[in-house]
């Protein structure tokens, strides 16, 4: 092989490499976001109220977690850059403060229960709500 057609072949390697973990492809796992944890930024484009927090948890094909007063579960399943999450359930406590947080539960739990698809973007993670809305997470701490 002459010198150039090496250099070629090296910059394909390389340029695939990039390619590769710039779409978050882990060689030998079959789904990006398995056994990783979140912690809600935004959703909709609005900031969780003070004192409250939301957090994500999936592995296995289940999603869990916090929604700051009740606890969620449900599974999910990934196609492409496609999620669904489907039997979604969470306790049913009532909780007073801070004052709206039932409203913003209701509204993070419907945007999760509507997701249609998914990306990994400068490290957070963003779930794309079928009717517009999305839920934007940043890996949780313990990660």
């Amino acid at each position: 092989m002459n010198k150039t057609r090496i250099q070629a072949a090296l910059m394909m390697g390389v340029l695939l490499a990039v390619l590769i973990s710039g779409c978050g492809f882990v060689p030998g796992k079959t789904n990006s976001l398995d056994g990783t944890s979140w912690t809600l930024e935004s959703y909709a484009g609005t900031a969780l109220l003070p004192g409250s927090a939301m957090t994500a948890v999936i592995e296995d094909g289940e999603i869990s977690g916090s929604a700051s007063c009740n606890h969620y579960f449900g599974s999910y399943k990934t196609h492409g850059d496609g999620m669904t999450v489907e039997g979604l359930a969470w306790t049913e406590m009532a909780c007073l403060d801070p004052e709206g947080i039932m409203s913003q539960e209701q509204e993070i739990m419907r945007l999760l229960g509507s997701a249609a698809a998914y990306q990994l973007q400068g490290g957070k993670l963003i779930i794309k709500a079928e009717n517009g809305g999305q839920l934007v997470f940043t890996p949780s701490q313990s990660q």
